[in-house]
């Protein structure tokens, strides 16, 4: 059995205020909120026994992945990989602009239309699997950490589950959702056959923002998502779609 925990990292400036941060080394710092996301996240995982992370190389999933070693349990260290496969989608000259502008340059399929500068939904995701397929998988370890970014995660739970990356941008149930801190799980059985999922669990952040939630898991034998706890979380997000 193989298992993935894959977060995404804590809110930023760029979230809360709809601006693109994409790869631009200036953008993306974690707001107090986001910090404090990313202290409640490294409490909830503190016991898990990972053999070792990937992260991506912006500073916003590495501030995340600091405040995740600093609540470890013991005295082992973990092997730490920093990948630029990992990094969000590159957003070209949109980087640093309003996400209205954005969605509104927009051509022809969302997922398959490339800014200036920049690349495609669906050019991320294949590099993230290649990355994933041709090095986490392969590495011999059986609990893995990842920290990276909604589409990122996205580009995983899409080529486990079937869905195609449009999908994922739909809602809560249907798509897959990814809040700031949440925690994704994607298990494997012993003949690389996709065992479980679940996807935008943030019941860490329960005792200090109302709107966290248990997120959704995957039925394998019926292809389609189940909320866990009945609340649609995830709903607020831009949609790069229209």
């Amino acid at each position: 059995m193989i298992r993935l925990t894959i977060v995404r990292h804590g809110e930023t400036y760029n979230n809360r205020d709809f601006v693109v941060q994409g790869q631009d080394p200036t953008q993306g710092r974690l707001t107090e909120k986001g910090l404090r996301q990313a202290d409640l996240l490294g409490r909830a995982l503190r016991d898990t026994p990972f053999d070792i992370v990937y992260s991506s190389t912006l500073e916003r999933c590495a501030v995340t992945l600091g405040k995740i070693l600093e609540h470890r349990t013991g005295t082992r260290t973990l092997p730490l990989v920093f990948a630029n496969e990992l990094k969000e989608v590159n957003l070209g000259v949109l980087q640093g602009r309003p996400h209205t502008e954005w969605k509104a340059s927009i051509a022809g399929d969302p997922m398959a239309w490339r800014p200036q500068g920049g690349e495609s939904w669906l050019d991320l995701q294949v590099r993230v699997m290649d990355y994933v397929r041709r090095t986490i998988l392969p590495g011999g370890q059986r609990e893995i950490l990842v920290v990276a970014h909604g589409g990122v995660n996205r580009s995983m739970l899409s080529a486990v589950t079937g869905l195609t990356m449009g999908q994922t941008w739909q809602g809560a149930g249907v798509g897959t959702p990814q809040e700031n801190t949440c925690v994704n799980t994607i298990e494997f059985d012993g003949e690389g056959r996709l065992a479980a999922c679940t996807a935008n669990n943030t019941l860490h952040l329960a005792a200090e923002f109302p709107e966290a939630g248990a997120g959704q898991r995957w039925i394998v034998g019926e292809q389609r998502w189940e909320l866990l706890n009945g609340k649609a979380t995830g709903s607020r997000e831009f949609i790069p779609v229209g």
